[in-house]
């Protein structure tokens, strides 16, 4: 018989459906149509030596060109499928089996780990191959289709979203439009970080997709973005529209500080103590002696975290008896730059301020090189708070004393909840807070 816009006849053979002649060389498109073999996770395994796949035309023209990598054919990772289908038919690799790692195949073709994960993420939605987290990658059969349905790629997507005021962030439209990268996130980088070692114990890659979420044309982006995943953390959810395409999704979804909690979407939620975190870092100036405490905080309507620690700044003023002053607050929008621009502001306005409360250790840092470069001394004329404990704020000019947040704990913690979802879609959603921490370090004193 022939499968459907096949040109290769495939005939039923032993425990499965196998194209009866696959092509010496990469150029035909073949399919193959499992149908039944042994468990998914049984333990034959085999191992390819050599790389006689490619190497097959009696010509003695490179096997990279003729895998594609010649002007006008195929990409590489489109030549490499035809590579891989060759390794289990030449190596009698029965529904059920295990095919070589990533890393076998890659230095056996001489191929990039990037190209062959391509090949068999696109085999894996052909349901030719199905991973299993943990034991490897296996040509499908019938009782793999229950691992089919819960680990169809392999990945777990990683998804920031942003805000209309980070439009305006040079540092952010640099990366985002040259290579989707996540380390100009400091907080969310480390997050990632956490995120990603977790799951290489457990044989899923992460992926990172940053979305506008302001941007109606977005949606059909992270439509896309959502067959190329199992399972998704989602950090900074503040659309309505976009919480509704994440409960139309059969996807699992962990969500990390969301700035809305869509009571429709039953899911896990990890959030911050940021509340907590700002009473602690005003309480603690407030000790030092310190009554004019200026605020530097991110605009309130798009970001929960930012109105939970300026809920935490108000609270900690109100119970020591110090009024609030709005001519003591400043915005930016978490970056360098915005707490540098938000210190100059204060101090032309002429308030009499002793501390400063930044709500994040990015925006305190630039407060602190605009009060220098005023000639103010920190912390002999001006004591400086943050928030995150990013790694920039321990080797600043001055070590910032700020509010720790636990983010690489958060991305284990997120990662670990996704797999559970995706094991046990039914399990009952779980909302955490984590705790924040002060530490102290050399941007405050004790004043009279």
């Amino acid at each position: 018989m022939k499968a459907a816009g096949c040109p290769v006849p495939v005939s039923e053979a032993g425990t499965g459906c196998f194209p009866e002649n696959l092509p010496e060389m990469a150029g035909d498109a073949v399919f193959f149509l499992s149908t039944s073999g042994m468990n998914c996770t049984g333990n034959r395994k085999f191992f390819v030596t050599g790389i006689q796949y490619a190497r097959r035309a009696e010509d003695k023209v490179g096997w990279r060109q003729k895998m594609g990598r010649r002007k006008g054919l195929r990409p590489l990772h489109v030549a490499l499928q035809e590579t891989i289908k060759a390794v289990i038919r030449d190596e009698g690799i029965q529904p059920g089996g295990r095919i070589p790692s990533e890393r076998e195949l890659s230095e056996r073709c001489q191929a990039s780990r990037s190209s062959i994960r391509k090949a068999i993420l696109a085999l894996m939605h052909e349901g030719i191959l199905v991973r299993v987290p943990g034991k490897g990658t296996f040509v499908a059969g019938a009782d793999s289709s229950r691992a089919t349905s819960l680990h169809r790629t392999g990945n777990i997507g990683f998804v920031v979203f942003l805000s209309a005021l980070d439009r305006s962030r040079p540092d952010i439209q640099a990366h985002v439009t040259e290579n989707g990268r996540v380390s100009w996130m400091p907080f969310y980088s480390e997050v990632f970080e956490g995120a990603s070692h977790e799951l290489q114990r457990n044989d899923f890659h992460l992926l990172f997709f940053a979305v506008y979420q302001d941007t109606p044309t977005e949606k059909s982006k992270f439509r896309e973005f959502l067959k190329k995943v199992d399972g998704l953390i989602v950090c900074e959810l503040a659309s309505s529209a976009f919480a509704q395409l994440l409960e139309a999704s059969p996807v699992p979804v962990v969500l990390v500080n969301p700035s809305i909690i869509p009571r429709s979407l039953k899911t896990d939620m990890l959030l911050i103590d940021n509340f907590g975190g700002a009473y602690q870092a005003v309480s603690y100036l407030i000790r030092l002696g310190h009554r004019a405490i200026g605020l530097i905080n991110h605009p309130t309507r798009y970001n929960r975290s930012a109105q939970e620690r300026f809920q935490g700044y108000r609270t900690a003023l109100r119970r020591a008896g110090i009024g609030y002053d709005e001519k003591l607050v400043e915005y930016g929008d978490w970056s360098m730059e915005s707490g540098y621009l938000a210190m100059e502001r204060l101090l032309k306005r002429g308030v009499s301020m002793t501390a400063v409360f930044a709500t994040n250790d990015e925006m305190a840092i630039g407060a602190m090189k605009a009060a220098r470069e005023q000639g103010l001394r920190i912390p002999e004329d001006l004591s400086i708070v943050g928030f995150d404990d990013a790694p920039i704020s321990s080797n600043a000019f001055v070590s910032l004393t700020t509010v720790r947040v636990y983010k690489r704990e958060m991305g284990r913690y997120a990662t670990q909840r996704i797999l559970y979802r995706i094991k046990e879609p039914q399990l009952v959603p779980v909302q955490t807070i984590f705790p924040t921490e002060l530490v102290e370090r050399n941007s405050c004193r004790q004043i009279e």
